[in-house]
């Protein structure tokens, strides 16, 4: 399967220095074949946490069993793929890494958990890296469609477009029949907001996060109101917010924030709402309607604008804030990127209205999939 950033972690993996490779991303975007594909010119072992036996490897360990395993993998990278299934395994890691200077490449979808128990084992000590769900040119190459060193053209990228817009792009999206995609993306938005909730985040009460997740499934791209989530969803202020978090850290969201130079200018207590797969949006609102008959075709727009600039970001390894400018005098730009330089995006329908001359870069349902 061919993954438009695994060219810069075979280019990290292969560097002398590199020892720890940690990658995130929301469950079922394809990162344990990312990293089998990562690993075709390597020399790798492969522990899956899922399985109780890969599990055993790293538990009742002591000084002289972690010797033996360095021996025996020597000279191999080791894989662990959901990573957080285990967090007592970070300790034993950071002893194989510090003793014994071995290389792991680390996966999960709980940036939650992995986190709090590798930010403290292994701070410093390892580089991440995120997958999203398939781009559009992903999709076309592993279509044949187009090679990889090629861009997808305008009649191509709308005829995916479509799909993309309602169903989403996890990889097991594209594997299906199109009357299957409604009751996967039921099955599985069902499975990520109830059984890996509660796994990962350890909450009881799964029934009042999926909740807030189709209340923000509603506000896409508008400006969210914390004491108004908090009513519908009948849930405390505190609650919203360790919930917004748990959703953003299980790579289910993305908040933007406003950004401006001038920060009094700008409205600081509030934020957008991003879903990473629009498949999971759209279930969560109960709508797979053709784009052209829905109401909400500006939301879906640019949700697909915002998440699409973010991935091309992240897979190019920039350093980047990312947010969107609303003033108080009512004044805004839906996307703002500070990099090397400003990037101002609007998100548009139709090009009525559209200056050619202004700073702002437009995207439109004619030219959106330039940009994922």
């Amino acid at each position: 399967m061919y993954r438009e950033i695994s060219q810069s972690i075979k280019k990290f993996i292969q560097k002398p220095e590199t020892r720890v490779v940690l990658i995130l991303g929301l469950r079922q975007t394809g990162k344990t074949t990312l990293v089998k594909k990562v690993c075709e010119k390597e020399k790798c072992q492969i522990f899956n946490f899922d399985l109780i036996s890969d599990r055993q490897e790293f538990s009742e360990v002591n000084r002289h069993s972690l010797a033996d395993f360095s021996q025996r993998f020597k000279n191999r990278i080791i894989v662990i793929d959901e990573v957080q299934k285990m967090p007592e395994a970070t300790e034993i890691i950071k002893h194989l890494y510090d003793q014994y200077k071995m290389r792991f490449i680390l996966t999960g979808s709980s940036e939650l958990k992995i986190r709090k128990n590798l930010g403290d084992s292994l701070a410093g000590r390892f580089r991440t890296f995120r997958l999203y769900p398939l781009s559009l040119r992903e999709i076309l190459v592993q279509e044949n469609k187009i090679s990889e060193n090629k861009k997808p053209d305008y009649e191509l990228a709308q005829i995916k477009l479509q799909k993309y817009l309602i169903y989403g792009s996890l990889p097991a999206v594209e594997n299906l029949e199109p009357e299957e995609y409604p009751l996967f993306l039921k099955d599985f938005t069902e499975t990520l907001l109830s059984k890996d909730i509660l796994e990962v985040a350890e909450i009881k009460k799964s029934t009042k996060i999926y909740a807030l997740a189709r209340f923000l499934a509603m506000q896409v791209g508008q400006l969210v109101n914390v004491n108004e989530l908090s009513m519908m969803a009948e849930i405390s202020r505190p609650s919203v917010y360790n919930y917004l978090d748990i959703l953003e850290q299980m790579n289910i969201i993305q908040r933007a924030y406003p950004l401006s130079t001038n920060e009094r200018q700008a409205i600081s207590e509030k934020f957008k709402v991003y879903f990473t797969d629009l498949g999971i949006r759209n279930f969560l609102v109960g709508n797979f309607e053709n784009f052209a008959t829905r109401l909400d075709r500006g939301a879906l727009l640019e949700n697909a604008a915002y998440m699409g600039i973010k991935r091309k970001l992240d897979y190019a390894g920039k350093i980047y804030k990312m947010g969107f400018f609303r003033s108080k005098t009512g004044s805004e730009i839906d996307i703002v990127v500070k990099a090397d330089k400003e990037y101002l995006y609007e998100v548009k329908l139709t090009k009525k209205n559209i200056s050619l001359k202004s700073q702002i870069k437009y995207i439109t349902l004619e030219n959106i999939w330039q940009y994922f």
